[in-house]
């Protein structure tokens, strides 16, 4: 089956091909579950898609219409989603030409926690499968979409598919509207947008006409000043030359009054270095007279060092005299201490026999204390006296060595204490010993180092000193002799401050007699530059002008071209011719299925209600039938209805003719019920004497009857688990 573009193809800008639907799959849409059998449109021309109320018929449509351009009757998407649910998807594949091309549409709900997570893919079959040819966001994949279907939501609702409630959308619309909706079924678009380009072209050109008038009138007023400026060139020039000459004699004053002060300068320069030696002789008078006080000071040292040395030499030696002395009282101190200790180490090993000993007789004490107890020299068993006088004895054995050892630990720790106060003694008189022979050696060792260095400094000091005393009068010398010279150079320096003066003010009169020469000079070169401006403006004058006519006549054409592409130009004469056809195919329709009882007439102007002369731009839908000419809005229900799918359809059989947008696919929603069953009737008529103009026909309904009316039905039924899709 294919689809008859018609004789008037030429009259639209757009190719031929159109959207033919292949499949339809979807999970969780609206009141569909999950595991909804795929609807395969393949082998169906006139089908009867059929199910009770709310069973989700249009639902289907929605699908299709959701898939390609995300638009459906619910206001939000997540209203699409079936109750319960958190997801829905939708794919779609249709064949366009040569093409298949299948569209994937997602969408998870919002939630408090999270936003909702759309999804679109476009993909194109080839030979290994579907690949995608998506844009890099949603927006630019939906638009692919349109450019692909080169047709929106809008069109295809107002043209193609009679939706359900909006079979009278073209025809309620304003007239100013029908007009529109025909302009995009008739692809006129592209002559909105070279309206728009003209339009801009012609608001481009105005801009710069505006603004070259602007530069012009600026030019104009620049120019006024030319003649101003010529006259007061020649006046700066004989300005410049009298500074010129003032310039000349001032220099030469000032260079008279440079080469006095440069003189000047030769002397002060003279009398600085002198009061420089000056001053470098006064500080080295001052060094040498401390190399004298220092030599001066080493003599003394040096001499005091020789005079005391026998008196502090014999001071040492009768302190280690002393110290000999105090090595024999350490050595008794040393033999008290050993023969203390000796007497402390004896004691300590008798105590510990003692405790031997003591031990030895409680063990004895012990066995004696049995009943068996036996002698221990002859072995007979002891009687209780007998073996009582024993214990008795061994307890005073062992009464007196606790005596003896408490005696020995007293006497003991005695001599510990006078041993502990021994070697403390020898301590200090050992570290008295031992520091006393340092402290002789150290400073016999001094003495001596100082002696023999007194012996070699003393004459050297005294030679250095005679050399600096001689220095010190040599340089006083010098600096009486400088001094004369300066007092000299200083009275002839005495006018130097006037001179300066003098020259100061001459200088003074020289600057700002060349800075009234350089202003000048500037002045002159300021207004030369404004008289070359003058020239290049009246070069720039004559080229604007040209410019400027340029611009006038594109801006004329522009404007001409604007107009033939708006709504009242171009648009409006395809409009007219397109009009015609509409109308015969409608009024054709309306006659079939009212038996040539009611007929079309479609207008697009008509007469001022105000004034005599001109007319209203329009799109009126008048209708004759046995009362008369009545306006559309004048109808209403079952008629209503019949001129709505009449309108309709003859839309749709004109895009089927026009190669921009035809239509091989017809759908339409409802609309029956408001027919008799004669009306109903024609109306299916209607629908079949149009089948060979499309390759796919669908018509919705609920009414029983309907459904033997055409050849295939797609049936809807509502179950538990969601609505289902059978095709028979």
């Amino acid at each position: 089956m294919r689809c008859n573009n018609g004789r008037a193809a030429s009259l639209s800008p757009r190719g031929s091909d159109e959207m033919i639907p292949i499949g339809l799959s979807l999970s969780n849409f609206m009141c569909y579950g999950e595991n909804v059998s795929p609807l395969d449109f393949r082998g169906l021309h006139v089908a009867c898609l059929c199910g009770d109320n709310g069973n989700g018929k249009s639902a289907l449509l929605d699908a299709i219409t959701w898939a390609l351009w995300g638009r459906a009757r619910a206001r939000t998407d997540d209203e699409l989603i079936r109750l319960g649910k958190t997801e829905m998807a939708v794919e779609f594949e249709f064949a366009l030409g040569q093409e298949q091309y299948r569209v994937i549409r997602k969408r998870t709900k919002r939630s408090v926690s999270r936003a909702g997570h759309p999804f679109l893919d476009l993909q194109i079959a080839g030979g290994d499968g579907y690949r995608s040819i998506a844009g890099n966001s949603i927006g630019e994949t939906e638009k692919k979409i349109i450019d692909i279907l080169r047709m929106d939501y809008d069109t295809f609702r107002n043209s193609a598919y009679l939706m359900q409630g909006r079979a009278d959308e073209f025809t309620k619309k304003t007239p100013s509207e029908r007009k529109q909706i025909l302009a995009d079924i008739l692809g006129l678009s592209l002559y909105d947008e070279l309206e728009d380009t003209a339009k801009s072209r012609a608001r481009e050109s105005e801009g710069r006409q505006n603004t070259i008038e602007s530069e012009l009138k600026n030019i104009d007023e620049e120019l006024k000043g030319k003649e101003q400026h010529e006259t007061g060139l020649r006046e700066i020039a004989e300005t410049i030359n009298e500074l010129e000459k003032g310039r000349g004699k001032q220099e030469q004053r000032v260079s008279a009054l440079t080469r006095q002060k440069n003189e000047l300068d030769v002397k002060r320069g003279q009398l600085r270095g002198i009061e420089g030696r000056i001053k470098q002789a006064r500080e080295t008078v001052g060094a040498f007279e401390g190399q004298v006080a220092e030599h001066r000071k080493g003599i003394e040292r040096y001499g005091a060092v020789l005079q005391s040395y026998p008196e502090e030499i014999d001071k040492v030696h009768a302190r280690l005299g002393e110290l000999a002395g105090a090595e024999g009282t350490l050595a008794q101190k040393r033999a008290r201490a050993q023969q203390t200790s000796n007497q402390v180490h004896l004691l300590r090993s008798t105590n510990a026999r003692i405790e031997v000993e003591g031990k030895e007789l409680r063990e004895k004490i012990d066995m004696l204390s049995r009943e068996e107890a036996k002698c221990p020299l002859c072995g007979t068993e002891l009687g209780v006296e007998g073996r009582e006088s024993i214990m008795a004895n061994y307890e005073s054995q062992r009464e007196d060595r606790r005596k003896q050892y408490r005696a020995n630990e007293q006497e003991a720790k005695r001599l510990e204490a006078q041993l502990k106060d021994l070697n403390r003694e020898i301590g200090e008189l050992e570290r008295e010993l031992l520091e006393g022979r340092s402290q002789c050696e150290s400073r016999e060792v001094a003495l001596n180092r100082d002696r023999v260095e007194a012996d070699e400094r003393l004459p050297r000091e005294r030679n250095a000193l005679a050399q600096a005393e001689e220095a010190v009068r040599r340089w006083r010398f010098t600096i009486d002799a400088e001094t004369v010279t300066r007092e000299s150079l200083e009275a002839e320096l005495g006018g130097f401050p006037e001179l300066e003066a003098r020259l100061s003010a001459a200088q003074s009169d020289l600057e700002e007699v060349t800075g009234r020469l350089a202003r000048a000079r500037q002045l002159q070169g300021a207004v030369q530059e404004k008289l070359q401006r003058c020239a290049s403006l009246e070069v720039a004058r004559q080229e604007k002008r040209a410019e400027l006519e340029r611009i006038l006549r594109d801006k004329d054409v522009y404007q001409e071209l604007a107009s033939a592409f708006g709504k009242t130009g171009i648009q409006a004469l395809i409009i007219e011719t397109a009009l015609p056809e509409i109308e015969e195919e409608a009024d054709r329709l309306l006659g079939r299925m009212t038996d040539n009882r009611m007929h079309v007439k479609m207008e697009t102007q008509r007469a001022h209600k105000t004034r005599k002369e001109g007319s209203i731009e329009t799109l009126d839908i008048n209708i004759s039938d046995e009362l008369g000419m009545r306006r559309y809005e004048l109808y209403s229900g079952g008629e209503a209805f019949r001129i709505d799918f009449a309108l309709r359809i003859a839309l749709a059989r004109i895009l089927a003719r026009r190669a921009g947008a035809p239509l091989c696919t017809l759908i339409i929603d409802e609309g029956f019920g408001t027919q008799d069953s004669a009306g109903r009737e024609k109306l299916v008529e209607a629908i079949n004497s149009i089948q060979d103009d499309f390759d796919k026909i669908l018509v919705i309904t609920h009414i029983e009857e309907l459904k033997e009316a055409f050849p295939a039905r797609i049936e809807v039924t509502k179950t538990a688990e969601g609505s289902m899709i059978e095709v028979s």
